[in-house]
């Protein structure tokens, strides 16, 4: 009988990824149904070549702490090419060896695709398949946000940029006599969902803050006129962009699956921005993240990380249910209750999603209110490793009298020189 369960990881990571590899192993502990555990080391990887650990037995004090572990240093991640036939065959082989029934792909939207091809390739092998969705880009998912509201790991990210700003309003307070320009860049390969994401943590707008998204792209001449003109009535600003926002020539490095990895490229989209800026006499620096943005724990909300738990649960009950060939997602969003669904694979064409034009302030560097209201709920509630309500820091406020007097001198200093 094939009633064992293999579970595969791909794509970049999380700091609740685990927390679903935890919600699907807890489960499985409580049904009859399943055998042995699997998971291939590192992701299909591991499946392909037959390295497999053995997740059976792990005790309930292992699953509390795989729980709240970011990143996947526990199983690891792949980024590889389509799945050839042969692949794909060799795939079947090791699950026809292993007696398994169950697959379980945890991943983006290269996962999504890599588990439709295996489902659709499987002919009379007798498997059911689950995708379980992760990706802090929120870029996973229907255009309405009626299937997928979001993709577990994007809350917490947006609570990680929130706090980063209101540090990087502190850097920009105190040294924009020097750095009168701070970039930020974010993740997002062709999206805006986390560059935007800091607005939520400037609702009033008070901060001389400019956001560029690449679905609202301008060309380097408005950027640095925006920046201008900010500098002209603030004396400082704060730009955060998204790591595809087109500046000028990254020297793109592509991974196996056809992907810039902005990480691994000649430069990056701050830095160029820098350098332009540089060259129009303006002295900026740049911030730049990378994986920290995805593997920082202290800013992970309990929300994301139960949603999440509660995801790899579902997809084990959905499996008790008769359920197969299906991508788990959180469709609804409640303070207290998710609403979790089972969409069909065969349904899912193009699962790729951008930000919708409602969400945006056209050329105006700046998301809109209705993004802001989207956003708002991923605030509520503690962070894991922090006992707050909320997760933007409290600072006290320069002494306005001479803060005005200062940034008076700078101007006057910067027109005479």
């Amino acid at each position: 009988m094939n009633n064992n369960l293999l579970i595969t990881m791909s794509g970049g990571t999380t700091t609740v990824i685990n927390a679903t590899l935890a919600g699907i192993l807890s489960q499985v502990k409580k049904s009859p149904r399943f055998g042995k555990i699997y998971a291939g080391f590192p992701g299909i990887l591991g499946a392909l070549n037959e390295d497999l650990v053995d997740l059976t037995n792990l005790d309930d004090k292992a699953l509390a702490l795989l729980k709240t572990t970011p990143g996947s240093g526990f199983l690891g991640t792949t980024r590889i090419t389509p799945l050839s036939d042969r692949e794909i065959q060799r795939l079947f082989e090791v699950i026809d060896a292993y007696k398994i029934g169950y697959f379980i792909n945890i991943g983006g939207n290269g996962t999504i695709k890599q588990t439709k091809s295996i489902a659709d390739k499987m002919g009379p092998v007798d498997l059911k398949i689950a995708a379980a969705p992760k990706t802090v880009d929120n870029d996973l998912g229907d255009a309405e946000f009626q299937k997928v509201y979001f993709t577990p790991g994007f809350p917490s990210c947006v609570r990680y940029w929130v706090h980063k700003l209101h540090l990087l309003n502190q850097e920009s307070l105190g040294a924009c006599s020097h750095d009168r320009v701070l970039v930020a860049q974010t993740f997002g390969r062709e999206t805006g969902f986390l560059s935007g994401a800091p607005r939520v943590g400037d609702t009033e707008r008070r901060f001389p803050l400019l956001l560029l998204l690449p679905e609202d792209q301008q060309n380097l001449d408005a950027v640095i006129s925006a920046i201008e003109k900010t500098l002209s009535q603030q004396k400082r600003v704060i730009v955060i962009l998204s790591e595809g926002y087109q500046v000028g020539d990254l020297g793109q490095v592509y991974d196996p699956s056809g992907q810039i990895m902005y990480g691994s490229s000649g430069t990056t989209a701050a830095q160029l921005l820098v350098n332009h800026l540089m060259k129009n006499g303006i002295q900026t620096r740049a911030y730049i993240p990378t994986v920290d943005q995805r593997l920082e724990i202290m800013f992970t909300s309990e929300m994301d990380m139960n949603f999440s738990y509660q995801l790899g649960e579902f997809i084990i009950r959905s499996f008790d249910e008769g359920k197969t060939h299906f991508l788990a997602s959180v469709s609804r969003y409640h303070s207290e209750q998710p609403q979790m669904d089972a969409l069909p694979l065969a349904s899912i064409n193009n699962f790729s999603r951008v930000m919708p034009k409602r969400w945006i302030w056209r050329g105006a560097f700046d998301v809109s209110n209705d993004y802001v209201d989207y956003l708002r709920p991923f605030l509520k509630g503690p962070s894991t490793h922090i006992p707050i309500d909320e997760c933007i820091p409290r600072f006290i406020e320069p002494v306005e009298p001479v803060k005005r007097k200062i940034l008076d001198k700078w101007e006057t200093s910067l027109c005479t020189n």
